[in-house]
C-alpha cells in the first residue's frame, strides 16, 4: 500500500451462527433476526487507488454489476459531493453464492478504503449509512465482530458470542438466494421458539445455533444433506448452512478439530473449496 495512491482492505466471510426468517412482507423481503459473526482466515483482498475514470475489475463480476460499484455510488451520496474517480480491484479467495456474505464484505471493504484514500473522514456511522443503501448485509461488514441483525438485517446490535474454529465447506455449485427464498415461502413455516441467551462456549452452540432456510436449500441440493450428516458424524458442533447456501459451515472447539471436520468433507465432496477460519469471541455489550 501506498499512501495516497492506494488502500488495501481485508474483506471477510461471515456466518450466521441463527438465523430466523419471517414470512414475506409486502415489499418482497422477508423481516430476519440473525446473529452474525465476522470470522479471521481466508479473506477477499479490496485495492482501491485513484485513476482517471472509475473502475471495478473482479473475477467474473467486473463492472457496474458488482456491488462495489454500487457502493462507490452509495459513498458520493453520503459524502454529499462528486468524488474523484478510483478503481477498484478485487483478489477474490470467497467463492460466490455460498450464504459467507464475499459480496457484500468486498461493497464495504471498497467503501472503507475509498473513504481512508479520498480523506472523507466520514466515520461508521455514516460508512453504515452508506452501507445500507447498497445491501442488508454489508453494514455489519462495516461494523464486523458480533451483531444481531433485525429487519433485512441492516439493524444492527451488538452481541456477545463464544470464540470457536471452523471449517466452511462450498460445493462447487453455489445457490442462488432468490432461489432458496422462492423456496422457502413454498413450505410451511419455521416453528417459532423463546429467545434463549447466546451460549458463552463453543460447546453450547451445537443445541443452539439455527438456520430457518435449511430445509429449502436442502430441497434445492439434495447433496447438502449428505454433506451435513458426514460432517455431524465426524464431530461437527454444530454443522448448519451458511445464510442462503451453498456452504456448509462445521463448527468445532479448536483448529485441530477443524482440520479434522476438514479431511471429513474431503471424502465427501473432494471438490468443493475450503475454508478454515475461526471467530475470536465477544464479549457481551458493555
Amino acid at each position: 500500500m501506498t499512501a495516497g495512491t492506494s488502500v488495501t482492505v481485508a474483506a471477510p466471510p461471515k456466518m450466521n451462527l441463527r438465523l430466523e426468517v419471517g414470512p414475506r412482507r409486502e415489499d418482497g423481503y422477508h423481516p430476519l433476526r440473525t446473529l452474525m459473526v465476522a470470522l479471521d482466515g481466508p479473506a477477499d483482498r479490496v485495492t482501491v487507488c485513484r485513476a482517471p475514470a472509475r473502475e471495478v475489475t473482479c473475477p467474473g463480476i467486473d463492472g457496474p454489476s458488482n456491488l462495489a460499484w454500487a457502493a462507490l455510488d452509495a459513498l458520493e451520496h453520503e459524502a454529499g459531493h462528486a468524488l474523484p474517480p478510483v478503481a477498484v480491484s478485487i483478489d477474490k479467495v470467497l467463492p460466490a453464492q455460498a450464504g459467507i456474505g464475499g459480496g457484500s464484505s468486498d461493497a464495504a471493504a471498497t467503501l472503507r478504503a475509498a473513504d481512508r484514500l479520498l480523506g472523507l473522514a466520514l466515520g461508521p456511522e455514516r460508512l453504515e449509512r452508506a452501507a445500507a443503501a447498497v445491501g442488508s448485509d454489508v453494514p455489519f461488514f462495516i461494523r464486523g465482530g458480533a451483531q444481531w441483525a433485525t429487519g433485512r438485517g441492516e439493524v444492527l446490535q451488538p452481541a456477545p458470542a463464544p470464540a470457536f474454529s471452523c471449517v466452511i465447506v462450498a460445493p462447487g455449485e453455489g445457490l442462488s438466494t432468490a432461489r432458496v427464498y422462492a423456496a422457502f415461502d413454498a413450505l410451511s413455516a419455521p416453528p417459532t421458539d423463546e429467545p434463549t441467551p447466546v451460549p458463552s462456549t463453543a460447546a453450547g452452540l451445537a443445541g443452539w445455533c439455527r438456520n430457518d432456510l435449511w430445509p429449502a436449500a436442502r430441497g434445492l441440493a439434495p447433496a447438502l444433506g449428505d454433506l451435513h450428516d458426514a460432517l455431524v458424524r465426524a464431530g461437527a458442533a454444530p454443522a448448519l448452512l451458511c445464510g442462503s447456501g451453498s456452504a456448509i459451515a462445521a463448527i468445532a472447539a479448536d483448529d485441530d478439530a477443524a482440520r479434522a471436520l476438514e479431511a471429513a468433507a474431503c471424502r465427501v465432496v473432494p471438490d468443493a473449496r475450503m475454508l478454515r477460519a475461526r471467530f475470536p469471541g465477544a464479549p457481551p455489550p458493555a
